[in-house]
């Protein structure tokens, strides 16, 4: 049976929500709107939240607005909004809620949290203008206008629907952590490290909807111990003058990792220091690990569950003059001085320009840096290669200057070099080109580490 591209991309949707349902996402807004210094500056401000369908916001806006309007015509702007949304949008409001309660009536999942926060939270927004709306005075509801009419609208307060909503929430909260407690405790049972992953962020969610939730926060960071991914680094294997390459790039690599640290959940780097003084302990060569059938033992020796290897396959570096050229210049420059009268009949003295120019010979060098490296993942229980790839760090150095000119010095560009720079070092030009392939390399390497360990 074929599926649509239409049906398969729905299905992939469904799966990721699935996948992260688990994770709290609700949110109890503040409300805090930031409130305009004048009438004229809320009226605005309400103008384009109705504009962008912030029909609530706008009503904020529109409430603060008539509060502190000083004249006609910021009360009727005011009046007009009241007239033309907040029947509507209390309506919608009410029904929406009606929606929301049916739906969330008694605990099923994260989803019952989202939907008593949305609850709340409407209810919340609403009585902030109408707060305002309720102490005003009754002149600020009476037309300005001949045109106009009275504004009657029915302002309500839901203080006791926000408290009733408020203790439904803070119970949805409590029946959600006991949830993820209960099956984070469940998956821990198994003893296996997927399991562990999962079951650590079940703790985890646990204390994010309610902090210190009973040991929920010592689980998740044993489990999490449990769960976690360690990658060891071997120096990558390079020869000829760039010897010194594949330490520099691994280097670079870590120090990447190390400081995005806190973006791995559920993942490690191994330290290089504490390898290598392993590694000498039993007479071990990190160049002899290229072979799959060889990861386990060097793996399990160094604390690894997956090892990364490589090597630079390409280090070069070209250098090349270009035959002198030609380039041409002008420039407008002041050439001399005249007298002249001005609309008063007084004289005064103005400069006269013209352009001038000039013919360089320009000189131009230039020098690439190419490097290219290959890397393979091995499982260190296995033996089995995971990923393997490529990436390329390039790194390229021109410089243009002039020997000599004929013609208006004037017109030559006053930053124009005259002195030739000798070539870059092979070490100049490598060791930029080695941070661009360190961080291809990283970039690869993290992408596979979040769409696999995390």
């Amino acid at each position: 049976m074929k599926i649509s591209k239409t049906l398969l991309i729905l299905l992939i949707g469904m799966f990721i929500l699935l996948k992260v349902k688990g994770q709290p996402n609700y949110s109890l807004k503040s409300h805090n709107i930031t409130e305009g210094k004048n009438a004229n500056i809320s009226n605005k401000a309400a103008k384009k939240s109705f504009k962008k369908g912030a029909y609530n916001e706008g009503l904020v806006h529109t409430a603060q607005a008539l509060q502190k309007a000083e004249n006609k015509k910021q009360v009727s702007k005011a009046q007009n909004s009241l007239i033309s949304h907040y029947t509507n949008t209390i309506n919608k409001n009410l029904q929406k809620i009606t929606a929301l309660q049916k739906k969330s009536i008694s605990f099923v999942s994260d989803q019952t949290v989202t939907q008593r926060a949305d609850i709340l939270n409407i209810y919340r927004v609403m009585n902030r203008y109408c707060d305002v709306l309720n102490v005003l005075h009754p002149d600020k509801f009476k037309a300005i206008k001949r045109r106009d009419a009275d504004v009657i609208i029915q302002i309500e307060t839901y203080e006791n629907q926000i408290n009733a909503s408020k203790i439904l929430f803070d119970e949805s909260l409590q029946m959600a952590a006991k949830m993820h407690y209960e099956k984070g405790t469940h998956l821990a049972k198994k003893n296996q490290k997927q399991a562990n992953k999962e079951a650590a962020k079940h703790f985890k969610w646990a204390y994010e909807y309610i902090p210190n939730y009973r040991d929920a926060r010592k689980k998740y960071a044993d489990l999490k111990k449990l769960a976690v991914t360690r990658m060891g680094f071997t120096a990558f294997k390079s020869g000829g003058d760039f010897s010194q390459m594949g330490d520099l790039i691994i280097n670079s690599v870590l120090k990447k990792f190390i400081t995005d640290a806190k973006q791995f959940e559920f993942f490690e780097v191994l330290d290089r220091t504490q390898m290598n003084a392993l590694m000498l302990e039993h007479g071990l060569r990190e160049s002899e690990i290229m072979d799959p059938s060889d990861a386990p033992n060097f793996g399990k020796l160094l604390g690894a569950d997956v090892l990364c290897v490589g090597s630079i396959d390409r280090a070069d570096v070209d250098r090349q003059m270009a035959q002198p050229y030609l380039q041409e210049f002008t420039e407008r420059v002041v050439v001399g001085k005249e007298k002249y009268l001005n609309k008063n009949g007084e004289e005064r003295t103005r400069s006269i320009k013209d352009d001038v120019s000039a013919t360089a010979q320009m000189n131009q060098k230039f020098s690439n840096a190419v490097l290219s490296v290959t890397y393979k993942i091995f499982d260190v229980a296995t033996g089995t290669l995971l990923d393997l790839g490529e990436v390329n760090g390039e790194y390229e150095w021109d410089y243009i200057w002039m020997s000599s000119f004929q013609g208006d010095k004037r017109a030559i560009p006053n930053e124009m070099p005259i002195t030739e720079l000798r070539f870059p070092t092979q070490n100049e030009m490598m060791q930029p080109a080695n941070e661009f392939a360190a961080q291809a390399l990283y970039q690869k390497i993290s992408n596979y580490v979040r769409e696999t360990f995390e």
